[in-house]
């Protein structure tokens, strides 16, 4: 299992910063290393029960195909969600104002459901925390290069 956990640093508001989020469609514009989002069952009342696939590109050359199921949701704060496919496990994000705009906390509990990252396991544990470290500062940088309209990089 891993527990993977990244913080953000946005110059927005939390509500500016959930509604960049919440458009799932838009991720790859802005979120290097996603290589498509599709929202299979859109959200119900509240946020939940939306159902998206994702891929995203690991720097280290390969590609993983999952499904998120939001579970539960209090805009613009938080959100818990399941996954499904090549990793499967639960995930989590939480979004506070601070004095800069705000910060979010995404977390990932999931362990690798196929192919050779489930066969290596804690082989390459150590690489795979590196790549998704790597996608995730890119998805940072990103989402502040689009709330703000300025590129930070």
């Amino acid at each position: 299992m891993y527990r993977l956990t990244s913080t953000w640093h946005l110059p927005a508001a939390p509500g500016t910063v959930w509604d960049a989020v919440e458009r799932v469609g838009d991720w790859p514009r802005w979120w290097p290393g996603m290589a498509s989002t599709t929202v299979v069952r859109p959200p119900g009342p509240g946020g939940e029960g939306e159902r998206i696939h994702v891929v995203v590109r690991s720097p280290l050359g390969y590609r993983l195909a999952f499904g998120v199921e939001i579970l539960e949701t209090d805009p613009p704060h938080r959100a818990r969600a399941r996954v499904v496919g090549d990793l499967v496990g639960v995930g989590s994000w939480t979004v506070e104002a601070d004095d800069a705009g705000c910060v979010a906390t995404i977390r990932w509990h999931v362990a690798p459901a196929r192919g050779l990252l489930r066969v290596l396991g804690p082989v390459v544990a150590g690489p795979a925390a590196w790549a998704h470290a790597r996608v995730m500062r890119a998805g940072e940088r990103g989402l502040v290069t689009h709330v703000t309209g300025s590129d930070t990089r």
